[in-house]
């Protein structure tokens, strides 16, 4: 229990709504990704990569078989040759 006279809006009011710096930040996160992404097939899923230059970068990877998460091909962050 709170009692207080002090309003229930100004006590739970995120005191960095007035910050434009937060703000901006915020809205920078907001703004869609600019980035090329492509689904690679695998036999039982798919791996999802960026575009990095001329090269992928895998980014996720989406199986049902267990083994593919255990398999250094296809672990993130590995480049794939276009």
């Amino acid at each position: 229990m709170l009692y207080t006279v002090i309003p229930l809006e100004k006590i739970y009011a995120d005191p960095r709504r007035n910050d434009t710096a937060f703000q901006k930040e915020r809205e920078k996160q907001r703004e869609p990704s600019k980035d090329e992404y492509r689904d690679i097939p695998l036999q039982h899923g798919r791996l999802t990569a960026r575009r990095d230059g001329e090269n992928y970068v895998i980014e996720r990877i989406n199986s049902t078989d267990m083994s593919d998460y255990l398999n250094e091909e296809y672990a993130p962050g590995k480049t794939i040759e276009n």
